[in-house]
Order: structure tokens, then sequence, then C-alpha cells
């Protein structure tokens, strides 16, 4: 049913898209709440402390006031991840500089999230909602940034020289080619490349700790033939950088303990491994729109379909195990023209 607003005037429904990234907001906040709460508890660094207790402030935040919609909407409410996901006092996994970096990843992530939901939401209280966890996943992202760089270890994009004058492209081998020697990178596409060397070491270092604490064999195995296929995934954007001359600034291993306990179930750390190739798959489209040269975009289209056919492998794994919660979606009539 349609609510109420205080002036008795009625509100509308949620949209399919509001339903969408509410339902998906919700779960992926129930996962980052299990995940923050054992980095607090092992953090050692007072510099990293107040990044991890804001981010988990902001998230039961939202899971509160998202639940609390639902009821209203007369809406289901997720099962997402709770107290039976985590292992709070297992042993830390992860160094207090990976959780910086990782709290730096979830608010890049959280800003692309929530502009693209409150574009395609409707309602005054749905927006006004993703208005605010943008402001304050803005912050997030601000205070991972300040203590990394305060710390020394953002890494930064590549510099190069600023241009001497307005050029206008002339050959059409500017386009580039599958062979042969490729013109000089434009700073967009460098742009893309440390991006994407970013991400896939930040999913390299998740795979190769989740593999080394699973307690599934057959998970273990999933997640170090993601950390395998991330490995040649930098490899291969740093050997362009290199090819063409670019100095791109050392890149990071987060330090993994040698903890073989798991802090996590295995049920979230699938569902975390996915979250992040769903992301990886989304800047690999990016990067093909934005990368001119030929070589680039069809390296980054092979990379999609792979990725693409990890991420099916691992949502089959989840369905197997009864892990994965059905997303909103749209009546099969079929099936009711059946009973």
């Amino acid at each position: 049913m349609a609510g109420e607003n205080m002036n008795g005037s009625s509100i509308p429904k949620l949209i399919s898209s509001e339903m969408a990234m509410l339902w998906n907001t919700y779960i992926a906040d129930t996962a980052a709440v299990c995940c923050i709460k054992h980095y607090i508890k092992t953090n050692e660094d007072p510099d990293v402390l107040p990044v991890l207790n804001y981010a988990l402030t902001i998230a039961e935040d939202h899971i509160d006031e998202i639940a609390s919609l639902f009821n209203t909407e007369e809406f289901p409410i997720p099962d997402g991840f709770n107290e039976q996901d985590l292992h709070i006092d297992a042993p830390k996994l992860f160094s207090d500089v990976t959780y910086l970096r990782f709290m730096h990843h979830l608010g890049r992530t959280g800003l692309n999230a929530y502009s693209l939901a409150k574009s395609v939401s409707a309602r005054k209280d749905v927006r006004s909602m993703l208005k605010k966890y943008y402001e304050q996943t803005e912050k997030l992202f601000d205070m991972a940034a300040e203590a990394m760089q305060e710390k020394g270890i953002f890494i930064r994009s590549p510099y190069i020289e600023y241009p001497k004058k307005v050029k206008y492209v002339s050959d059409q081998r500017f386009l580039g080619g599958i062979a042969g020697k490729k013109r000089q990178l434009l700073a967009i596409e460098i742009a893309h490349l440390g991006t994407n060397i970013e991400l896939s070491n930040i999913a390299k270092t998740m795979l190769l700790a989740f593999s080394q604490v699973a307690k599934e064999k057959m998970i273990s195995n999933y997640f170090k033939k993601g950390y395998d296929m991330s490995l040649e995934h930098v490899e291969y954007f740093l050997n362009v950088l290199k090819n063409d001359d670019v100095a791109y600034p050392s890149t990071w291993d987060g330090s993994i303990t040698d903890s073989t306990i798991t802090p996590f179930s295995d049920k979230l750390m699938m569902f975390l491994i996915a979250s992040i190739t769903a992301v990886g798959v989304m800047d690999f489209g990016i990067a093909i729109g934005a990368s001119i040269r030929k070589d680039l975009a069809i390296q980054y289209a092979k990379m999609m379909i792979k990725v693409g056919s990890f991420a099916d492998d691992g949502a089959k794994m989840m369905i197997d195990n009864g892990w994965l919660e059905t997303p909103p979606q749209s009546l099969d009539r079929d099936e009711l023209r059946k009973k």
C-alpha cells in the first residue's frame, strides 16, 4: 500500500530502482558491519580507528533507516549478514594499513553507488536518504584518503607533462591497432589503468587472505583462482605503463598475517568477493568507453569475460550452499497462471 506523509497526502509505492538500490545497500551494509567490527577489535593503530568507527556508524545508520522504511512499506527486510557470520575473537588477518585501504575502497564504491541510486530514484524521502548516504560516504572517503596521505601510503596516479599547446588529431593511427607500435597513452587511459591496478591489488589481497582461512576446500580453491587472475591483471596494467615509459609509484601488497582462523563465515567472504568482482566488471566497462587505443579496449573486454565467468562460478557455488538471497524481482506471470 502507498503510505501518507505528515500532510496526509499519499506517498507512492517504491519503484523497482528504489527497491533495488535500498535492498542492495541494506545487504552490503550488514556485511560491512561484520567486517568493520572485527577490524576495530583487532586494530592497533590509533590513526586508523576514527576511520573505522565512522564507517561502522554510518553502516549501522543505513541498516536502521532502511529497515524502518521497509517496515512502513510492508516490504520484507532481507536477512543479510549478522553475528553468525562474524567470529569476533578470531585473530587479526589483515594489517591496520590494509584496513585503511579497505575503507578508502569502500568510500569510492559507495560514492559511485549512491550517485547512481539517487539518479534513478523518484520519491523525495528516498532521494533525501541517498543524498545523506552520499555525503556520509564522501566524508569516509576523505577521512581515509587524508589518513593514507599522512602515513605516506596513498598511491597516486602517475604524473605526466602538461601539454604545451592545443592540438588536433590528424592521423587515424591515433586509434591504434592490434599489432605494431602503439601511440603514447592518453591521460585518461593512464587514469583508468591506475584505478584498475588499485582495485586489482585490493581484490588480490582479499582473495589470498580468504583462501588461507576458508573452511571449505572448494571455496579456498575458488579464492586462489581469483587471486591468480587478479595478479595477472596487475602485471598486465603495469606492463602497459612500463612499455609507455610511464613511471607508476610502487604498488602495495596488503599485509596478511599467518592466521588460518577465519574471522568471517565462508558465506560472507563469498559475498565480499562477489561484490568486488562486480565493481571490477563495472570499472573495466567504464575503461573500455574511455580507452581510445584499440589494444586496451580489447584487453579490457577479454578481462570482463574472464571476470564474468569467475563471478558466474561463484554465484553457482553460493546457490548450491543456499547463500544467495533473492533480490526483488518482477512477477513470473507464467507461474501465476499455473496456480
